[in-house]
């Protein structure tokens, strides 16, 4: 496992350095679950896309395969030992077992994502650089999933078989998450890492091949107004591979398991709801610059700061440039803050310039200001202002 590395602060008026994120690596890990895929694991088309997206790596899970599987899995490890990690499962103990042993794997190490995909590449892997898109730009979704859903230029090939197990599937699982999912049966999500999900992987899930379904009853919150932070993504690909191992039994024991999951489904939220760890729920109102920070986007700031908010984190890590009267007209907004009854802190740069007139204009005198030297890593680079709930 890769070590934590450590991010030197200076601090003005003792104010604590930034709560440490989850994520250590600014990388995606993608999970792929094994079981007897000797004759059908193109390694070779993995490997490829690892060389081609140095900061995505594949966690291959063998669990309990009686072929070759390991042996195809060492070498792609041996091929690129940096991108690829191989976990092996004492016995065959089914593909919810051995997603989540990888899940857990890769979260625990610190990647900033975690996604997981079939061996057989149904969904192609550039799917899951469309889904990091969607969360590097959208700082409030934890969870991107794909959809089979058509459309014109989507190339989506299932059979009828298919399309209604999708259907109930999918029909259930509104029933227990009560979310609007059209597709929950794709094979590719990706998640967003942080304390809840390292908690929601902590028990083994109880739904079989449905586990997908019970994972995001288990990050769902009990309040539905505050489940928004599920993406539901069309896939521009999607081919159906033969060897599915899924039996028409297998279906009748997923429907039972989906149904002890609708009725459990207040017991399962409640359970895991408990264990959150936000550092201060709904109390904290975040607000970043871009690398341009102007009297404009100041006052652009003022105007969406919420009145339900106490503290008011001002982040200008990302600074480079400064406009004329900047910290004039900051000197003034955080002011206003203060008159409001709100308490303001304030993360600028390690740049020698603009650490210089941040102290010529003495507001690091008068508030609550930390230098970093990096961007915390709760937020994304954005060229304009925008709120995050902590």
């Amino acid at each position: 496992m890769t070590k934590q590395t450590t991010t030197s602060t200076e601090t003005f008026l003792q104010e604590p350095a930034l709560k440490p994120s989850t994520w250590k690596h600014d990388r995606t890990s993608i999970i792929i679950p094994c079981y007897n895929e000797a004759n059908r694991l193109h390694l070779e088309i993995f490997l490829n896309f690892a060389r081609e997206n140095p900061k995505i790596s594949f966690v291959f899970v063998d669990d309990g395969s009686k072929d070759l599987t390991i042996s195809l899995l060492c070498g792609a490890m041996a091929a690129l030992p940096k991108q690829v990690d191989v976990l092996t499962m004492a016995r065959n103990a089914g593909k919810a077992e051995a997603v989540r042993h990888g899940l857990k794997f890769a979260a625990e190490r610190g990647d900033k994502y975690i996604a997981f995909l079939d061996a057989d590449l149904a969904t192609p892997l550039n799917a899951i650089n469309d889904f990091i898109s969607v969360a590097d730009r959208l700082d409030n979704i934890d969870v991107v999933f794909g959809s089979r859903a058509g459309g014109l230029g989507r190339r989506v090939y299932r059979d009828i078989h298919r399309k209604m197990i999708s259907l109930v599937c999918a029909s259930m699982g509104r029933l227990a998450t009560g979310l609007a999912l059209k597709d929950t049966q794709c094979g590719a999500k990706l998640f967003r890492n942080n304390e809840h999900l390292i908690n929601c992987l902590d028990a083994p899930f109880t739904a079989g091949w449905l586990f997908d379904v019970e994972l995001f009853l288990r990050i769902s919150n009990p309040n539905r107004r505050e489940r928004k932070n599920f993406f539901e993504y069309p896939v521009l690909e999607w081919t159906e591979i033969p060897g599915s191992n899924i039996k028409f039994s297998d279906v009748i024991k997923g429907g039972l398991k989906m149904t002890s999951l609708i009725f459990s489904q207040w017991k399962i939220r409640a359970r895991f709801q408990n264990r959150r760890t936000l550092s201060c729920p709904s109390l904290t109102q975040h607000l970043r610059s871009g690398e341009a920070l102007t009297t404009q986007s100041i006052r652009a700031m003022g105007a969406i700061v919420s009145n339900e908010k106490r503290h008011i984190t001002l982040d200008f890590s990302n600074v480079k440039t400064l406009g004329p009267s900047v910290f004039t007209t900051l000197t003034e907004a955080c002011e206003e803050f203060l008159a409001l009854g709100k308490e303001v802190s304030i993360y600028l740069p390690d740049d020698s310039y603009i650490l210089s007139a941040a102290r010529r204009s003495s507001i690091t005198a008068l508030f609550h200001c930390t230098i970093v030297n990096r961007l915390p890593t709760h937020f994304t680079d954005n060229n304009r202002f925008s709120l995050s709930e902590a």
